[in-house]
């Protein structure tokens, strides 16, 4: 069976990146205060999820638009849902689908 062609994804453009810098920064910043707000380590949590403490930190700061699974693993080692860290997230600003 011939495999079908994979569309080639779209790059963002200005209101997109700056709208995807707000989000990532949002969840950066609702996970670290649930991290502060159960008095654990950057270490501690990176540990519990399998993870490492610099790539957890750049997730915290905004700096990486982390994937579903490690959403799921940072929520398993705060002992909370996925939808938990999810539930902090900014309403979308401008086009909705």
């Amino acid at each position: 069976m011939p495999r079908a062609p994979v569309p080639t994804p779209q790059p963002l453009d200005a209101a997109a990146k700056r709208e995807q810098a707000r989000l990532l920064a949002a969840f950066g910043t609702a996970l670290r205060e649930l991290r502060h707000d159960r008095l654990l380590t950057i270490e501690a949590v990176a540990e519990a999820a399998g993870l490492h403490p610099n790539y957890l930190g750049s997730v915290e700061r905004g700096e990486r638009n982390v994937s579903l699974f490690n959403i799921w693993r940072i929520a398993s080692a705060l002992g909370l849902p996925a939808a938990a860290l999810l539930d902090e997230l900014p309403s979308r600003r401008g086009k909705h689908s």
